[in-house]
């Protein structure tokens, strides 16, 4: 039987992903960054990079909501939380070589607020907690991307790291001590004076998975 595709491979393919993506857009656009395109492309690039990993899975994209959480066993009885969103779609979903859900993947394209993204954890952790003990699903990923120009005051370097620490900081308070949160990053590129961007991913699973 394949062998399932650990989670460090899957986070290091998103942040693949991201590369491509701006890579791609920068010479497709003739020099615009990422920040500048759709977020569509940014799922399918991450979606090609992780389908591309060696071993057991699928990858569906814009999957309903109340279909993942029905393939994964974790509908149950009673409503739905309003965070999950029962009419909504889920960005990537990663499925188990079995064929039942194992991930939920949101990604985001340049973030001025918290107000952004915010809905997409509360999302992510509703996905987990719905009959958790029954359910397929092990882990959510939250990924996105950051681009600035230097200040007076701050590199443009400093700013992503700054921007990346803070998204992190602020989602670790949401559901402080429910779930194990893990920040990874890509390195900050500086590939024009004064400008820089980068990505990162925070990694979402339950207590004691």
């Amino acid at each position: 039987m394949p062998r399932q595709i650990p989670i460090p491979s899957v986070v290091d393919a998103i942040l693949r992903g991201f590369e491509e993506s701006h890579n791609t857009y920068q010479e497709w656009s003739g020099g615009s960054w990422l920040w500048e395109a759709p977020e569509y492309l940014i799922c399918s690039t991450v979606a090609r990079q992780i389908a591309e990993i060696d071993g057991a899975k699928f990858i569906t994209l814009e999957n309903g909501s109340k279909r993942t959480l029905e393939d994964a066993g974790a509908r149950g009885k009673g409503r739905l939380s309003k965070d999950i969103r029962e009419k909504g779609r889920v960005d990537i979903l990663l499925w188990w070589g079995d064929g039942s859900p194992r991930a939920v993947i949101e990604i985001k394209n340049q973030i001025y607020s918290s107000a952004q993204y915010e809905g997409d954890i509360k999302r992510i952790c509703g996905f987990l907690n719905r009959n958790g003990h029954e359910s397929s699903l092990q882990f959510g990923v939250f990924a996105f991307y950051e681009s600035a120009f230097s200040g007076e005051r701050k590199s443009a370097k400093e700013k992503v790291e700054g921007r990346i620490d803070r998204i992190y900081y602020k989602v670790s308070n949401l559901f402080p001590n429910q779930f194990d949160l893990s920040l990874y990053r890509s390195d900050v590129n500086e590939e024009i004076k004064d400008n820089a961007w980068g990505s990162a991913c925070i990694l979402i699973k339950r207590k004691n998975l």
